[in-house]
This record gives structure tokens, C-alpha cells and sequence, in this order.
């Protein structure tokens, strides 16, 4: 039985204690899970983001995988912070985008938009959720998204990520107490 009670709010602090991602890859502003499977964020990117530096340069827009990848983070701390399957998974693992099941982008976000992401996650497994939702500007919807979360053992990622990198990503991400 959880003791969390809901809506659980992260300013970007609250964010950055749960996510290892900082700088210019933190895309989320704010979250709040209205429940241990539905999350709200905030993503932002200001005109002078170095990652869209010479994406049209006249008329910058952000690449849709920053949306994608802003759903992803937004997904992962809303699960440390509000699921308590996710919360009691422990060490030893790492959240990471593992699959683009669908992606519909209806209309091109510039830097300075606020957008609001509005996600539902269905559980697939102990350490795998679905996570599918909308991005919106002003109300309106500029991108429908369904990806997939899961919860990787580190050891699974040694043969591929350096072990003093694995751990450096283990020491910027916790699970923040209960009630957080």
C-alpha cells in the first residue's frame, strides 16, 4: 500500500533529484502527477538553446525527437516521483526511452513556446510502461505521442556505456521520499 498522496508537484529541483539529465537537455519545467499513472509538464526551449542552433536557421523550430524526448523525461520522473511499482524498483537500473511506438506532430513549435504535455501511462511490466499523451501550444495540439519507458538494469548497459558513467548516472538520480 502507498502512502503517497496526489497531486504530486516537482519544480525543476524536485526534477533534477529524480532525473540524471541537466544544462541544455533538461527540457521539463515543472510536473505534476495527478496520479501514480498521469502525469502534466511544462517544456520550454529559448530562442538561444544550443540544440537548435542551424535547425532552420532563419525560422527555428524544435526537432520533434526534443518533444519526444521531453515526453521521456516527464514519463521517468513522474514514475519515480508518484508510481510506487517504479519507486520500489530500487538501484542497480536506469529509466530510458526504449521505444517510438507512434509520433503525429500537427504543427511546429518554436523556442519561446510553453508546451504543455499531458501524459496517461499503462503499466506492460514490472519496469515497462507505455506512455501515451498529447503536446500542446495554447490549447492546441501540435504533437500526439506513444512511447515506451522501461527501468534497464545497469549491468545490461555495461557493454555499451563506460561503468564510471553508469555511475555517475546512478548518483544524479533517486527516488525522493515519500510524499515528494
Amino acid at each position: 500500500m502507498s502512502d503517497l498522496q496526489y497531486p504530486i508537484v516537482l519544480d525543476r529541483a524536485g526534477i533534477e533529484a529524480v532525473l540524471p539529465h541537466r544544462g541544455p537537455m533538461l527540457f521539463i519545467r515543472d510536473l505534476v502527477a495527478l496520479s501514480d499513472r498521469q502525469f502534466r509538464g511544462e517544456a520550454h526551449w529559448d530562442a538561444d538553446h544550443p540544440l537548435l542552433r542551424g535547425h532552420f536557421p532563419a525560422c527555428p523550430i524544435v526537432p520533434g525527437v526534443m518533444l519526444v524526448e521531453a515526453a521521456a523525461q516527464l514519463t521517468g520522473a513522474g514514475l519515480l516521483a508518484a508510481d510506487p511499482v517504479a519507486r520500489s524498483i530500487g538501484p542497480g537500473h536506469v529509466g530510458m526511452l526504449t521505444a517510438i511506438r507512434k509520433c503525429f506532430f500537427k504543427r511546429p513549435v518554436r523556442p519561446q513556446d510553453s508546451v504543455r504535455l499531458e501524459l496517461c501511462c499503462r503499466r506492460m511490466g514490472e519496469k515497462a510502461v507505455v506512455a501515451s499523451g498529447t503536446a500542446c501550444i495554447d490549447g492546441d495540439e501540435a504533437a500526439r505521442i506513444e512511447i515506451l519507458v522501461t527501468h534497464v538494469p545497469t549491468g545490461q548497459l555495461e557493454s555499451f556505456l563506460p561503468r564510471s558513467a553508469l555511475d555517475a548516472i546512478a548518483r544524479n538520480t533517486r527516488t525522493p521520499p515519500a510524499g515528494a
